[in-house]
């Protein structure tokens, strides 16, 4: 004990400190020890009893989550628009009502490759318009030349040149305008999409602005729906939606990409966009995989005659499409075992293609604004009805089948779809977050109930899960009344409590779905 004393006396130079502490802290310590061991040669030892560990817990309460709202949605088009000439002139060729096109590609506001041709016009007009343009270009600069050395010399007055360097830049501008409206002759497709709607066809005169054609981009596709603030609020930019056609419950996945700030001011209701890819499909295809083995065709016409029955009437195939020419002689693609009147089987769709010679005639005939069609002088060996093929890959050999397969759109701008908004609707039951579940296995795990100021471990079954919440069960019936609403599961420490390990609960959560 002099030892000790000294030790703190020498630690602390100020001597009345030390008193200080000596009569404050030691003193006591000392005398406790003295106690404690004069109480070790009896035969009844003091025990102590360990403080109740702070705890959080979940009051549990039966979860039965909200199922998922079911709404209708209408389709709507990505992008649309009336396409017109920059020029006027008469329409020489424009493309039918539900083709499809490819539109143009853009980079750093450079066009790489133009979009499809859509219509065109006349070019003679603009081409004569550029011949003069270039003849006046050149016949001024040519003046400006000669003024221009006159004007060294002094020869000529400032006001004679200055008119000559007027008239040259006038030429040149006058040459570039008319070069600008000869490329304007021909209407290439801005963006990729289906042309719904020809306002004019071909032979018909096309004034500059006037719309000629409906342009509608139909991949992707939108789907705009009306909801309450309080669904609108709980939607994200960019979350997944899932999408339901008619008569089909495989869903189609898509995302909300805006909503709207303002209300409908008659629903009350707001609008959110939600952005898909759309594709098309080929139906009716025979088994396999056609697609891969056989070229296709999507489209035909037969070989009519003008004047059905009459020996002498010519007959007319289309232009664009069927009429095709190699070093000057001309050919279609024809079928004679499928002829006028006879639908393709659609079980069937298989035909053998021939080509045969023909020789074309100057008169042409538009066919109701769908087809440009040609008169033949001499048909060859083909004969009157037999089905003559449209859009025929390049590389068809003579003989070879193909497949009559029309695609088309699985969504379009009109059509109604459902809309699935939430997750599908677990089983209700008593869920607990993994902070509150000691796993055993995949199965089994163990919780910890606060039962009368101690911790319970309870055996549970894993059932199911929904996101962070696990359903769970008693594995012991008898502990049933122990997991069940209104109990307290302890979530913190569950790693290191012991059963019936006294605990104090200072904070209890209510778990929310």
């Amino acid at each position: 004990m002099n030892n000790i004393i000294k030790f703190y006396i020498f630690f602390y130079p100020n001597q009345n400190l030390s008193r200080t502490l000596i009569k404050t802290t030691f003193v006591p310590l000392i005398l406790a020890g003295i106690f404690i061991l004069a109480g070790c040669g009896k035969k009844d030892a003091i025990v102590t009893v360990p403080n109740p560990r702070p705890v959080n817990a979940i009051e549990l309460s039966e979860i039965n989550p909200v199922k998922p709202l079911l709404l209708t949605g209408s389709v709507m088009s990505w992008k649309e628009q009336d396409i017109s000439f920059e020029v006027s002139g008469r329409v020489e060729w424009i493309v039918e009502m539900g083709t499809n096109l490819e539109g143009r590609w853009e980079e750093d506001s450079i066009v790489h490759i133009p979009g499809d041709v859509m219509a065109r016009i006349d070019k003679r007009h603009n081409q004569i318009r550029l011949k003069a343009a270039r003849a006046e270009q050149e016949r001024a600069e040519a003046e400006y030349v000669r003024k221009k050395q006159a004007w060294d010399k002094k020869a000529i007055s400032e006001v004679d040149f200055i008119r000559a360097t007027a008239d040259r830049d006038s030429s040149e501008a006058q040459f570039e305008q008319a070069d600008y409206d000869l490329d304007r002759c021909t209407l290439h497709a801005p963006f990729p999409g289906e042309v719904s709607e020809v306002y004019i066809e071909a032979g018909g005169y096309a004034q500059k602005g006037n719309a000629v054609l409906h342009l509608v981009m139909m991949d992707p596709i939108k789907v705009d729906i009306s909801v309450s603030a309080k669904t609108a609020e709980g939607l994200k930019i960019r979350d997944n939606i899932r999408l339901f056609l008619p008569g089909d419950d495989n869903p189609i996945i898509g995302s909300v990409y805006e909503k709207s700030t303002v209300a409908d001011p008659e629903t009350r209701t707001f609008r959110v966009s939600i952005i898909t890819r759309n594709r098309q499909h080929i139906g009716n295809l025979p088994p396999g995989d056609p697609l891969l083995i056989y070229p296709r065709i999507t489209d035909y016409i037969h070989l009519q005659q003008l004047k059905m029955g009459v020996a002498d009437s010519p007959f007319f195939v289309e232009e664009n499409r069927s009429l095709h020419s190699d070093g000057g002689n001309y050919y279609v693609w024809g079928d004679p075992d499928h002829r006028y009147g006879d639908d393709i089987d659609p079980d069937k769709p298989l035909i053998t293609l021939r080509k045969f010679a023909v020789i074309p005639g100057e008169y042409r005939m538009n066919l109701q604004g769908l087809y440009l069609m040609r008169e033949l002088e001499n048909i060859g060996e083909l004969t009157p009805g037999t089905l003559i093929a449209m859009d025929v890959p390049a590389d068809l050999k003579d003989g070879e089948q193909v497949l009559v397969a029309r695609s088309q759109w699985r969504r379009r701008p009109g059509q109604l779809v459902r809309v699935l908004l939430g997750e599908t609707a677990p089983e209700p039951g008593l869920y607990l977050p993994m902070n509150s579940i000691k796993p055993v296995n995949d199965k089994t795990g163990e919780i910890f109930v606060a039962v009368d100021g101690k911790a319970k471990k309870i055996k549970v079954k894993i059932l199911s899960n929904v996101g962070e919440l696990y359903r769970v069960e008693a594995l012991d019936p008898g502990d049933a009344n122990l997991v069940t609403t209104g109990s307290r599961v302890i979530t913190d420490h569950i790693h290191f409590l012991q059963h019936d390990e006294p605990i104090r609960v200072i904070k209890i959560t209510e778990l929310k779905p």
